[in-house]
């Protein structure tokens, strides 16, 4: 608080900056709730754990907006996304899915915003982070987890290793579709973005 005193009060160009995030953020959030879905009709709940529907709009987001507001668009599109429509299970996908998109989320945001990688580049390494983050919260519930909680779990999620393997090789159709994706669409935005920009500092010129 006493830092945002010491800074005076925010300027109209901040909160519009702060109003625009927000409402990226809104829309991704709901973008990561219905891409899924049409996933799931379209291949009976299949094509979830092989395309990775959700990513896609977590990760662009992530990469136009700063990185407190992408990681709670990463946390808050599966939990909502399981609350509407049971997509991921809440146990055991929806805590790992929640620690990964959201660290996802972040890392975009630092890479892209922040270090001011091209997406291109961003991409991949914040993918390999995402994968660590699952293993590491895998490892973490079999660690953790009493015996008979870890029972319930299925057996491949027992052995971390083999579980990020398995689970890794089947999104590996995904993976590569975020890899040509994601920068194409953060390209597409911020080129939309530079031109309006440019559209109203004309206007405003005149």
């Amino acid at each position: 608080m006493s830092e945002r005193r010491d800074a005076g009060p925010p300027t109209i160009a901040a909160e519009f900056a702060w109003a625009r995030e927000l409402s990226l953020g809104g829309l991704f959030i709901a973008l990561g709730v219905v891409i899924p879905i049409a996933f799931h009709v379209l291949g009976g709940g299949r094509l979830g754990p092989v395309f990775l529907p959700m990513y896609l709009p977590v990760l662009v987001c992530g990469m136009l907006v700063s990185p407190g507001i992408a990681a709670a668009v990463g946390v808050l599109t599966p939990a909502l996304s399981s609350a509407l429509t049971g997509m991921p299970p809440v146990l055991p996908t929806l805590p790992l899915m929640m620690a990964e998109l959201g660290v996802m989320g972040a890392i975009a945001s630092l890479l892209h915003r922040r270090a001011h990688l091209p997406a291109l580049l961003a991409t991949p390494i914040t993918l390999v982070v995402g994968r660590a983050v699952l293993g590491l919260c895998v490892l973490g519930a079999v660690s953790l987890l009493p015996p008979d909680v870890l029972a319930s779990l299925p057996p491949p999620m027992r052995q971390p290793p083999a579980y990020l393997l398995v689970a890794t090789v089947t999104a590996l159709p995904g993976l590569v579709l975020q890899l040509i994706a994601v920068p194409a669409v953060v390209a597409l935005v911020e080129r939309r973005s530079t031109a309006s920009a440019a559209m109203s500092d004309r206007h405003a010129g005149a």
